[in-house]
C-alpha cells in the first residue's frame, strides 16, 4: 500500500514537470520555397533568426529546415516540422554544391549562392511569421 502511495506521488511529480509550460517558445507549422532564378533551389538550408530584442531572454530559438526538390520547407524549432515562433526574422541561406559521386572522407563543398545570402546581417532576406503559422512567401534569389 506504501509503495502504491509512493508511486503515485512520483508519477504526479513527473507528471507536474512536464506540463506544456516547458519554458520553450509557442512555435507554428511554417513552409516556403527557395528558387534560384525561378527554379527549385533542392537541398538548400534555411535559417530564420529572430530579430525580437528579448529573443534571448524570451528563448526564441533559430528555426531551419532544408528544401526538398521542388525548392520547398518546412521549418524545424525543436522537433522535425514544428515551425517557428511569432515574429520577425532575418534570414540566411545557404545551398552547397553537391558532394562528389563516391564521395568519402571531408571534402570542400562550395556554395553555390557565394555566399551572398549565407549571413542574416548582410543577406536583405526577412520574414514574418503570423501567430497560427502558414506560408512564407518564396525567396527567389539570383546566383
Amino acid at each position: 500500500m506504501r509503495t502504491t502511495i509512493a508511486l503515485c506521488l512520483l508519477l504526479s511529480v513527473v507528471a507536474i514537470g512536464c506540463g506544456p509550460d516547458d519554458g520553450r517558445a509557442k512555435v507554428y507549422p511554417v513552409s516556403g520555397k527557395v528558387t534560384v532564378k525561378g527554379q527549385p533551389a533542392a537541398g538548400a538550408r534555411v535559417v530564420f533568426y529572430p530579430t525580437a530584442a528579448d529573443a534571448v531572454e524570451k528563448k526564441l530559438p533559430s528555426p531551419a529546415g532544408e528544401t526538398d526538390d521542388s525548392g520547398q520547407f518546412k521549418l524545424m524549432s525543436y522537433k522535425p516540422d514544428d515551425g517557428a515562433a511569432e515574429g520577425e526574422y532575418k534570414v540566411a541561406i545557404i545551398w552547397l554544391e553537391p558532394p562528389p559521386a563516391n564521395a568519402t572522407g571531408i571534402f570542400d563543398q562550395k556554395d553555390r549562392l557565394g555566399g551572398r545570402y549565407s549571413n542574416p546581417e548582410k543577406s536583405k532576406l526577412t520574414a514574418h511569421v503570423e501567430k497560427g503559422g502558414g506560408e512564407i512567401p518564396a525567396f527567389d534569389l539570383q546566383q
